[in-house]
């Protein structure tokens, strides 16, 4: 994980929004519970404590209730997202024609398809699933 953050912040174009708070995070998990989707992963989390949402070559990792009009939060993009209440599932981000998700059930990431839904890959570890979704 620390390989993909170091990454980014060497980015020039890469937007990163400030680290989450714990009170931000509790809030979220309650809320996308609420709604009946699964869980923000703790691997995900990770990423978070280090900055909340990016931005980056059209691709987008959502946060929890970011600052700034450029990030999207993550139990939005879960309502308005084709997999809205299904509990074994979350978005984590997306670019142009794809879906990152997390499969609760399976416990892999998931890069999904957003015309026809279906999975292009699948990983059972976060780094791989970020790297592809932001084209690094």
């Amino acid at each position: 994980m620390n390989n993909i953050i170091q990454k980014l912040k060497q980015i020039p174009a890469a937007i990163l929004g400030n680290p989450v708070n714990v009170k931000k995070i509790i809030l979220c998990q309650k809320e996308l519970m609420q709604n009946h989707n699964a869980m923000v992963p703790e691997d995900f989390l990770e990423l978070l404590h280090n900055f909340n949402a990016a931005a980056y070559d059209g691709a987008k990792i959502f946060g929890i209730a970011p600052d700034g009009k450029i990030f999207m939060d993550i139990v939005l993009a879960n309502q308005m997202s084709p997999f809205s209440g299904k509990q074994n599932m979350i978005v984590l981000g997306c670019d142009e024609f794809d879906y990152l998700t997390y499969n609760a059930e399976r416990k892999t990431y998931q890069i999904i398809d957003k015309e026809d839904l279906e999975v292009l890959e699948e990983y059972s570890e976060i780094e791989p699933a970020l790297r592809y979704i932001l084209k690094i």
